[in-house]
């Protein structure tokens, strides 16, 4: 079942009327080959979708070619690069669109024979393209994909020969709530939000999920069995991007599902030495698994910076299951669950909680085209931290107060976080708002509030 990803498709489709080349690239297994084959079919397109190997160019291209001479009649004159292949083609008289997925293995392997530097090599790819872009793409359209995020990014850097070569730049992200909502129509919205905190966004992860099985079923069956299709996806697929370098994961370990300031992570990790911490930190952001995030006010303030992990599931990995792999061996999926996994599984969806409604409100803004809106995210003071709060470009403030319990938000609780939000030094409140999972006992005039049916009432 294919959903949402309107936006790409409008992308692609502009691309094929006015470009001549697309680079595609998300985490694995995020939805990119779904993604062209549907946009290309849905608009008619004839193309061909060829994914290299972990090969030498030579045997690559040659896999290439004989998947021309099946499918486009290609005649073979003994080509050995794609440079030469794309010459050839760019003489026909007929128009492809062609896919070259996971294009990261071109640039990791060389020339064996000739014993090339593998930099050297990876460069002299990047060239070959560049000079297919430039000359060779009359008729035809190019597409290149890739999963390894990293390698994928270097390609738009100014050092790259592939430097602003591209019509079109798609960096493929994970599903938003909503888009989890249209795969599960069935489920209540508040299972949504537990699949949603717990599982992420990867189309992959989630066509795993059982909607008829409960959320125990899911987690033991998936993730705390050592077989499990997610946990195995985990180990060898995402984890599998970092290399052998323990110290990632010790970083993803302590940050887990909260966030960690600079300063938590130095006295945690022994890292502080030679800028070492940094260069780890900067992996994995460059991996797309670790982003930085500033409290508003504070954009930029290196003191202020906190890292968190991006995938929800990886989130779930890191706080429960890595380290803990003997323990649920010894005591089995069932029983670790309740015992490790029970006690603070609501804490752990409400953090996730907040984001959400922080997802909301950019949701909305977008969907309303609201140009006054300048941030949104988390405030600190040195005494409260505060879930939700938009800046307006008037300068002023409108603050949310997030609460994902079992119990309607009760009177007494709003009066006291309404002084609370008030007395916040510094800024100019116009608007105090409640999101709660679970409603509300009363209302107070004057303030805003968004239950699960208004969260999830959105025309994205």
């Amino acid at each position: 079942m294919f959903i949402s990803r309107n936006e790409e498709i409008n992308k692609i489709n502009n691309f094929l009327k006015d470009g001549n080349s697309l680079l595609l690239y998300g985490l694995r297994r995020i939805g990119k080959t779904t993604l062209i084959k549907e946009a290309l079919n849905k608009l008619n397109r004839n193309y061909i979708y060829f994914e290299c190997i972990k090969a030498s160019e030579p045997v690559n291209v040659e896999a290439f070619k004989n998947l021309l001479k099946e499918i486009a009649d290609y005649k073979d004159n003994g080509e050995d690069t794609f440079l030469e292949i794309f010459k050839n083609l760019n003489k026909e008289k007929n128009s492809l669109v062609i896919v070259i997925d996971e294009y990261s293995y071109l640039k990791e392997y060389y020339f064996a024979s000739k014993k090339m530097d593998s930099n050297l090599e990876a460069i002299r790819i990047d060239s070959e393209f560049q000079v297919i872009i430039d000359q060779y793409l009359d008729r035809n359209k190019l597409i290149l994909c890739g999963s390894s995020i990293s390698t994928m990014k270097d390609l738009l850097s100014y050092n790259s020969p592939l430097y602003g070569r591209f019509s079109t730049i798609i960096n493929l992200k994970p599903f938003n709530y909503l888009d989890v909502k249209k795969m599960f129509p069935s489920l209540s919205n508040n299972q949504i939000i537990e699949i949603y905190s717990l599982f992420g966004g990867s189309p992959f992860v989630l066509s795993k999920i059982n909607p008829n099985k409960s959320l125990k079923e899911n987690i033991c069956e998936l993730l705390l069995n050592e077989d499990g299709i997610l946990r195995t996806h985990i180990e060898m697929n995402v984890l599998g991007e970092m290399g052998k370098d323990p110290d990632l994961n010790l970083i993803l370990k302590v940050i887990r599902n909260g966030v960690k300031k600079y300063g938590d992570l130095e006295q945690k990790l022994s890292l502080q030495t030679s800028g070492l911490l940094d260069k780890k930190l900067k992996k994995l952001i460059d991996l797309d698994i670790v982003e930085k995030q500033y409290p508003i006010g504070f954009e930029n303030n290196k003191r202020k910076t906190h890292y968190v992990l991006k995938d929800n599931l990886l989130r779930f990995y890191y706080s429960y299951i890595y380290g803990n792999e003997n323990l649920i061996s010894l005591l089995g999926a069932e029983r670790f669950f309740e015992l490790k996994i029970v006690p603070s599984i609501e804490e752990f969806i409400s953090r996730r909680f907040e984001c959400m409604v922080r997802d909301y409100f950019s949701l909305l803004s977008k969907t309303q085209n609201d140009k006054t809106i300048v941030n949104i995210g988390s405030y600190f003071t040195s005494e409260n931290e505060y879930d939700c709060v938009i800046k307006r470009d008037n300068n002023k403030y409108e603050v949310y107060e997030v609460k994902y319990t079992k119990k309607p938000i009760d009177l007494s609780t709003m009066h006291k976080e309404i002084v609370q939000i008030k007395q916040i030094p510094g800024l100019k409140i116009s608007k105090i708002g409640f999101v709660s999972a679970s409603g509300f006992t009363q209302k107070i005039d004057e303030v805003e509030y968004i239950d699960l049916d208004k969260l999830f009432d959105i025309n994205n």
